[in-house]
């Protein structure tokens, strides 16, 4: 029960993200790491764990958060004092959530939250926390739940300084009189929902609110609270009255006599839920009428119906749903229900209750007006074998109809005729061996069927084909007959034609191969699957409904399509999770970096130290924010992973496997908020040195290293048999003493001066060009006007091999062609003669406005041609500008522009010309061009 209120009261939203946080602050990302429940769903929140003092430890947060959630240090009974105006740099926050006991909350404590509306206090601590509590200062409170706070160290108008209380939970806060908390309330007339749970509570007594004043005595009142929620323990004794002030009950879960509920006082019970031996449906009703009780809920050994039921049905006519558990053997005819409860809209029936399938007939036929009533039955008993034809005919209004664990072996065919508006049906953990072709007939409005966990021998063709609304489908586990190594399903066969609204599908062969085929369907929705299997294998690779998957589950050894893994043919997905068992089968999975929309991947139990393009593996997923490698085996961890994680955010990391984590690998995860490490094995080795420097000082990442924490983390040494401290290796091995490092300074000088040297001797040639470059760059940083005058308009680098063409096309068509008219620099005529090479090449590519590349077979044989394109391409890098234009004389094979590096990237990155063979194309080309520098030319003069 207190867990229910704990899911209703602490609705929280998604968190946001934020770069500059406490250290034991931290930001919970994505649902997938799971570490918290109570603070995982809210927008603009920030998590803090193992707090001492609130001021120092939460210096640095935003101050415009609007929810905070706070874990006191739990090595600590209590937290110390809470000091006064403790939260006053965050006077946007609006909810509040603190575990852990202060020995002291001062006044003032929440003094400047003024927008506050949700507060919760959890003690967590051995009894309750004796720190008394003001809520002052919280004018805009709401939501406040309170959980081993002991109420009796709290004034007795504690809620009275909370204008707009609306909702007050309160749990084990160590009652001894119900006094303590009903007479603090009877002057909060805002409040309109009221819960409290304490199991230690058995004695009812009439509130007496003069033990706070002697002087004042009780004035009977009637509470103005619109819902209020009991939950209580085995009580042993009731006042006469003692909930009257109350007025009515939405919910009591009651541990008492059912007789003693006539002592309590109170006018209605909306819902009631208690525990009896022998329950006497006739004093059950009678209490339902006494008071207007709708919703019942009852656990018992034994039940009794009156031998005339009718008599008493007029009293129970109000109820609209009851839950019966039994813990007892029993046995009764589910009729007797209908026959006293007649307008019932919820049934649930658990545990060892047998019901016999003919018993639904008579209902049927004895009470169909009750019956078209219901819209909700739950019946799991375990004693129900088998479900007959026409079955259910007579629930015409029934939506949903759950029949979990009911130890069903058989469904005869229409056995669900006349459920036109069921939309839910739950048959899993049953013992259903085969489904018809009529098994599901007359269910077209069904969105939902669960059959998982059921040993499914044979599935008829066209079995589903009556689902036509359906959405969801688990189906599995299949047992097909043990001569067939492997289980072949066809999807459109079992169909006939897939829903096109189908949203979830589940696909189970347990421990045994399964061969799939989907058909040639395209869904109008996105497609969550999830398949288990031995090993998988599926047939048609290019079905269209791969298409459509979204979120796709794989626990299997591999999943296959051919000899690809299956990630290569959902080219749509978001998540993919994945779950193997180290199989060497698994197929290429560099495929995954193909996924461009995904954003959480999870990979678990697989070899990525057998995989042979894993470097490239989670490449080009610019989009991914979630990454899980959970008891995987892999050796190093580097940035050649991590290069295109640009919007990751949340990382989780076991290894099977002792693993090096170098430096660059988190250079590139800008984004980064949380890095969880399980189980960390490393080797002593101090490429992992940087880990324990970053973990302590890095602010942006919070980073939990788990079993064991970083200063109990061991590291295996070279011999692979003695493990020491890791921490303690760090600083012994890989700290840099002052004598090391005056002579490395020293070396680094040596070395130097020597590579200056021979540098000097072997590539002085290249002084030259690398001073164009530099002067280049400065002249771009300092003036980056572009008004700079040149000799020539382009530079022509081409291969002698290639002049006659120059001579006869080039030259003819750029020069002669205007206005304006062109200059262009070839090395044959315009070449500084006595002048170095390279000195010449450098000079002419400097004092061009452009550089135009003749790319041929001769051309990149040319090394001299090498040199002209490196040196343009340094011009390009440093000006950022576009000069520099490639022309393709002839076709040129993929495979020799490969071992030419720099131009292969040049032709993936810009755009380029061909010398058309088509003579009538020739025209068109030389206008383009001329078009392009003419262009370049007029723009440089204005």
């Amino acid at each position: 029960m207190v867990l229910r209120f704990m899911l209703f009261v602490l609705f929280l939203k998604t968190l946001c993200i934020y770069s500059w946080l406490p250290r034991k602050c931290f930001i919970y990302i994505v649902e997938d790491l799971n570490i918290l429940t109570s603070c995982s769903e809210r927008t603009n929140t920030a998590i803090c764990d193992q707090i001492t003092d609130i001021k120092e430890d939460l210096r640095g947060l935003p101050t415009n958060l609007q929810n905070l959630c706070i874990q006191l240090d739990s090595d600590k009974h209590y937290a110390g004092i809470l000091a006064p105006g403790s939260f006053s740099d965050f006077s946007s926050l609006e909810y509040l959530h603190i575990t852990g006991c202060f020995s002291k909350i001062s006044p003032d404590a929440f003094s400047g939250l003024l927008h506050l509306t949700s507060l919760q206090l959890i003690s967590k601590t051995k009894g309750c926390c004796e720190a008394s509590v003001e809520f002052s200062g919280l004018p805009s409170l709401k939501n406040l739940y309170l959980s081993e706070y002991s109420l009796l160290f709290m004034a007795q108008n504690v809620f009275d300084s909370i204008p707009q209380l609306e909702k007050l939970g309160i749990v084990n806060v160590c009652l001894k009189d119900l006094s303590e908390v009903l007479c603090r309330l009877k002057n909060v007339k805002s409040l309109k929902w009221f819960y409290l749970s304490d199991q230690d509570l058995n004695v009812l007594q009439f509130p007496n609110c003069s033990f706070f004043n002697t002087s004042e005595s009780h004035k009977p009142i009637v509470y103005n609270i619109e819902k209020i929620h009991l939950y209580l323990g085995s009580v042993k004794h009731i006042d006469e009255g003692a909930l009257k002030v109350l007025g009515n009950l939405w919910e009591l879960d009651f541990g008492g006599n059912l007789r003693d509920l006539s002592l309590i006082g109170v006018e209605n019970i909306n819902s009631l839920t208690f525990s009896v031996d022998v329950l006497n449906i006739d004093e059950l009703c009678y209490a339902a009428k006494l008071y207007s009780m709708k919703f019942i809920r009852v656990s018992y050994r034994t039940i009794n119906f009156p031998a005339t039921p009718t008599n008493i049905s007029k009293d129970c006519k109000e109820v609209v749903g009851i839950d019966l558990y039994q813990y007892g053997n029993n046995t009764f005819k589910i009729d007797s229900i209908f026959h006293v409860f007649s307008n019932l809209s919820k049934l649930t029936v658990s545990s060892t209750h047998v019901l016999r399938s003919n018993d639904f007939v008579s209902v049927c036929s004895s009470f169909p007006q009750s019956v078209k009533q219901l819209s909700i039955m739950i019946l799991n008993s375990n004693m129900m074998g088998k479900i007959i034809s026409h079955q259910f005919f007579c629930f015409n209004n029934l939506e949903s109809l759950d029949l979990d664990a009911t130890n069903i072996s058989s469904i005869e065919d229409f056995s669900f005729t006349g459920l036109d508006k069921l939309k839910d049906l739950n048959l899993c953990h049953n013992r259903l061996s085969h489904i018809y072709r009529d098994t599901f007939s007359g269910l077209n409005e069904l969105m939902f069927l669960d059959l998982h966990e059921n040993p499914l021998i044979q599935i008829e063709s066209n079995s589903f084909g009556h689902l036509i609304n359906l959405q969801t489908l688990l189906l599995g586990d299949l047992h097909f007959p043990p001569n067939i190594s492997q289980i072949k399903l066809d999807l459109s066969d079992i169909f006939g034609g897939i829903p096109y609204n189908l949203r979830n599908l589940f696909i189970s062969s347990g421990i045994r191969p399964m061969q799939l085929k989907f058909g040639d369907v395209t869904l109008n929705q996105s497609l969550n699957l999830q398949i288990k299997g031995q090993y998988v294998t599926v047939e048609d690779c290019d079905s269209p409904l791969l298409t459509s998957v979204v979120k796709l589950q794989i626990d299997a050894e591999y999943i296959l399509c051919g000899k690809d893994f299956i990630g290569k043919y959902v080219k749509s997905v978001v998540k993919l999770e994945f779950i193997s068992a180290f199989s060497d089968n698994i197929g290429d999975l560099s495929v995954i970096n193909e996924l461009v929309h995904l954003k959480t991947l999870k990979l678990d139990k697989i070899d990525l130290s057998k995989q042979p393009n894993l470097q490239e593996m989670f490449h080009n997923l610019t989009k991914l924010q979630t990454l899980i490698l959970m008891n995987c085996r892999i050796f190093f961890l580097d940035g050649s992973l991590t290069k295109d994680l640009k919007a990751l955010t949340g990382l989780v990391f076991t290894t099977q496997s002792h693993v090096n984590i170098l430096q660059n690998f988190v250079e590139h995860l800008s984004t980064l908020k949380d890095l969880r490490l399980y189980g960390l094995h490393l080797h002593c080795s101090c490429d992992d040195a940087w880990l324990v420097s970053w973990v302590k000082d890095n602010r942006q990442v919070q980073v939990l290293i788990f079993n064991p924490t970083m200063e109990e983390l061991q590291c295996v040494t070279e011999n692979g048999i003695d493990f020491v401290n890791f921490v303690h290796f760090v600083q012994d091995n890989c700290s840099f003493h002052i004598e090391f490092l005056i002579f490395a300074s020293t070396s680094a000088f040596l070395y130097l001066f020597i590579f200056v040297a021979l540098s000097y001797q072997f590539a002085g040639q290249y002084i030259k060009p690398f001073y164009h470059i530099a002067s280049g760059w400065f002249r771009e940083a300092l003036h980056n006007d572009g008004k700079r005058q040149y000799l020539y308009d382009v530079f022509v680098s081409y291969s002698s091999k290639d002049e006659r063409w120059v001579m006869e096309e080039l030259v003819p068509n750029l020069e002669q062609r205007g206005p304006p008219f062109l200059r262009l620099c070839l090395h044959s005529r315009d070449f500084q003669l006595g002048q170095d090479i390279v000195e010449n090449i450098t000079d002419s590519i400097y004092v061009s406005r452009r550089t135009l590349c003749l790319v041929s077979r001769n051309y990149i044989r040319s090394s001299w041609c090498s040199l002209e394109m490196r040196l343009g391409t340094y011009r390009l890098q440093v000006e950022k500008r576009d000069i520099l234009i490639l022309v393709f004389l002839e076709n040129i094979p993929s495979r020799l522009l490969s071992c030419h590096h720099r131009l292969a990237r040049l032709v993936k990155t810009r755009t380029y010309l061909d010398w058309p063979l088509d003579p009538e194309m020739h025209e068109a080309f030389w206008e383009r061009l001329w078009n392009k520098l003419r262009s370049d030319k007029y723009n440089s003069s204005l």
